[in-house]
């Protein structure tokens, strides 16, 4: 049988078709994922979604890879979990996603749905621990902590989280800011005066990623990694499950005893997508 899977392009595609109204039932297309030039990882198509198929470790190592090359232009590095699932069939979205350097499974069931269309390599890569491992990677390439911006959440979080990054010592914090703002065209200069090696967006997804595809022309040359609530986890807002639940991939249970009423309806409706999507990839399986 063979399963579809790839090497990223060489050249970047800039493909945006998506079905103009999908069907209630209906997965948006796949294929034509536009990639960068350095992305030349394997990947596994996940709904509309190709999802880079590497273990935590190389991720990390193809993250500061994109970090250093993005001299130029931004490079965009997008977290997939349940919350993505769920906005499969939002156009800008998946625009977004698809014009992206690299995805990267940070929920279980994305990790399950990636096996069930074929990755034998990939691994749950949660925000929350490969953040803090790509700043790691950077300084021991460079020999210098990287100089990080950070964009998201309500006035003053950005700034607590910033806070913990830099008494850690691994990032020297050039720029936070909330994300609010009615007009970007101000606080999208300060950052590009800042010059970051890696911008990290913290605004929530989908959100995020249609923000980053919105102003990919005017954010600074860096790595744009968008983190949905890691910010909140850094100042203890937030906190994380017990190593069994996180190894076991079951670390949603933690996140909905925290917040239920938020959290709740999005995993259970995160079931029902991955539900779809794993009828989907078995149909295509079978067809291949």
């Amino acid at each position: 049988m063979n399963v579809q899977k790839r090497n990223i392009p060489q050249q970047r595609r800039r493909s945006t078709s998506v079905q103009a109204e999908p069907r209630a039932d209906a997965i948006l297309p796949s294929g034509g994922m536009p990639m960068s030039a350095q992305a030349r990882v394997p990947e596994v198509e996940v709904g509309p979604f190709w999802v880079s198929d590497s273990p935590c470790g190389e991720l990390v190592d193809h993250l500061v890879d994109l970090t250093l090359t993005a001299t130029a232009k931004p490079a965009f590095a997008y977290a997939l979990h349940v919350g993505g699932l769920n906005a499969r069939r939002e156009r800008d979205f998946v625009v977004a996603m698809r014009q992206g350097d690299v995805v990267y499974a940070d929920g279980g069931s994305v990790v399950w749905l990636a096996r069930l269309a074929g990755a034998d390599r990939i691994e749950r890569a949660p925000t929350t621990d490969i953040g803090w491992e790509l700043l790691r990677g950077f300084a021991a390439r460079t020999g210098r902590a990287p100089r990080v911006a950070l964009v998201g959440g309500p006035d003053g979080l950005a700034e607590r989280a910033g806070a913990v990054l830099q008494a850690a010592g691994v990032a020297e914090i050039v720029h936070t800011d909330h994300g609010f703002h009615d007009d970007w065209s101000g606080p999208l200069a300060r950052l590009r005066e800042v010059a970051p090696d890696i911008s990290v967006i913290g605004l929530g997804a989908p959100r995020e990623m249609v923000w980053s595809q919105q102003h990919r022309d005017d954010l600074p040359p860096s790595l744009v990694l968008t983190c949905g609530g890691w910010f909140g986890h850094l100042v203890g807002d937030e906190k994380r499950a017990p190593v069994l639940l996180r190894r076991s991939g079951l670390e949603w249970i933690a996140r909905v005893a925290q917040a239920p009423q938020r959290l709740g309806p999005r995993y259970a409706k995160g079931a029902g997508a991955t539900a779809v999507l794993a009828m989907s990839t078995l149909r295509r399986r079978s067809r291949s």
